[in-house]
């Protein structure tokens, strides 16, 4: 029986993760079997600055593929929104599972479904994000924005705690962890999500054997989507500290959705959409982001 070695992070998110990810990949190669390799990333340490002043380009990402360039793993599991546009030389996103909800969710401590329109000013929000933060204030510039970093369960906590009156984070994330929470889903305008929410991709070197074996395995959908979230990040080239957003959607159909959002002129926020054939799905992706560049400029 061959053994394959998963890198990933230690978090109980990040190891729920990993288990969707073999699970797909058990589908594909069932006389294997996994072994998880958990890497305390720079992300996981630094706890007290958001992720876009850490300075570190793939803060939750890097530490986790050099035990795969270092020969201590097979692959790496990550959530592909922590994947940076450019990755370690001779790495691949080589698998992604089904894409759940890319959506963004508003957790209020109430624990009623809030919508971020009935807000009133004043009402704090927890995000690190630096896009979570200008969507929010997009729709009422007379909220409190404070810096939330830490696990789900960590944010959940410190938001029943009243350090916070909401909190933003991943729908997904909420889901995979099977929280019994109530939280309103944030639409995809204005609050578009980082590229990838909602996708889990291995990484692997692009010429080794699970690469080769992995290869046109993925669920076509998410793949597709991947591949036109990607080439915009590729091709706009922007890093955590560009506050955009930017989200692929098929709805399972041959058509392609993209939205994009980016913040001009002191936080004013543009929204463009456009669609096209899944087999374009780069192509779309490169025209979306040479659309943005042109409105950053």
């Amino acid at each position: 029986m061959r053994k394959i070695k998963v890198a990933t992070r230690g978090s109980r998110l990040s190891l729920i993760q990993t288990d969707i990810a073999i699970s797909y990949m058990k589908h594909v190669i069932p006389e294997a079997e996994f072994e998880k390799v958990v890497i305390k990333t720079v992300g996981d340490i630094v706890t007290d600055k958001p992720i876009h002043e850490i300075g570190v380009v793939g803060a939750f990402e890097k530490d986790v593929d050099k035990a795969v360039l270092n020969g201590l793993a097979d692959v790496a599991i990550h959530s592909l929104k922590d994947i940076p546009s450019e990755i370690p030389y001779g790495m691949d996103i080589v698998f992604v599972t089904p894409r759940d909800s890319p959506n963004d969710a508003l957790i209020h401590r109430s624990g009623e479904v809030v919508s971020p329109y009935d807000l009133p000013s004043g009402t704090v929000i927890g995000t690190s994000s630096l896009r979570r933060r200008l969507q929010i204030l997009s729709i009422n510039n007379g909220l409190i924005v404070k810096n939330l970093r830490g696990n789900i369960d960590t944010r959940v906590a410190k938001l029943m705690n009243n350090e916070y009156d909401a909190i933003i984070v991943a729908e997904c994330a909420l889901k995979r962890l099977n929280l019994d929470i109530k939280y309103y889903r944030l639409p995809i305008i204005p609050f578009t999500p980082a590229p990838g929410q909602g996708i889990i991709a291995v990484v692997a070197p692009s010429d080794s054997w699970i690469a080769r074996v992995l290869k046109d395995k993925s669920d076509r959908y998410a793949w597709a989507m991947m591949k036109c979230e990607r080439t915009f990040l590729e091709t706009l080239r922007a890093g955590c500290r560009t506050a955009l957003g930017f989200v692929c959607i098929s709805h399972q159909s041959n058509t392609l959705t993209a939205v994009a959002n980016v913040f001009v002129d002191e936080g004013k926020g543009i929204w463009i959409q456009s669609r096209a054939d899944i087999d374009k799905a780069e192509r779309l992706g490169e025209r979306m982001a040479e659309e943005v560049k042109s409105l950053l400029s």
